[in-house]
């Protein structure tokens, strides 16, 4: 299972965005894998909103939210009392933003990996580069030279 930012899904939804072609290789490469998905329930919503100021096209961002909440390997993490304590303290101890806060307690509480496009969220919450996870993963299935 992985924890996507939003970040990684504006991306995916965005052709102009610079992490676009990475972000469609990790949706990609989380299908071949047959991964879960996972993030806080707010994600599509987070998504849509930022799509929508940033294309300045609702039918667009709406159709790029229904896409994620029918996509069939999304999990969307409701926000109970107990995960947003632990984002609380998270992002006390890590001096997070709230919304960056409640990926990582979403990613904590799962025990899985948070991939994120944010530097920050890298450096201080202990997120992954979508980049660099997708490097390990290739990694993982191409044959070892010489072995």
């Amino acid at each position: 299972m992985l924890v996507l930012d939003a970040n990684l899904w504006i991306a995916a939804f965005d052709p102009s965005d610079l992490f676009h072609g990475d972000s469609v290789a990790v949706l990609a490469e989380a299908a071949r894998l047959a991964l879960p998905l996972a993030g806080p329930s707010f994600v599509v919503v987070e998504s849509t909103c930022a799509l929508a100021r940033r294309v300045s096209d609702p039918r667009f961002a709406q159709a790029a939210g229904a896409q994620m909440a029918a996509h069939p390997a999304l999990h969307l993490e409701p926000l109970s009392e107990e995960l947003l304590a632990e984002a609380e303290r998270l992002g006390i101890e890590r001096r997070l933003r709230g919304a960056d806060a409640l990926y990582l307690a979403t990613a904590t509480k799962l025990g899985c990996p948070l991939l994120s496009w944010d530097e920050e969220l890298i450096v201080r919450g202990g997120a992954q580069s979508p980049r660099d996870w997708l490097a390990a993963s290739r990694g993982l299935r191409d044959p070892v030279p010489g072995g």
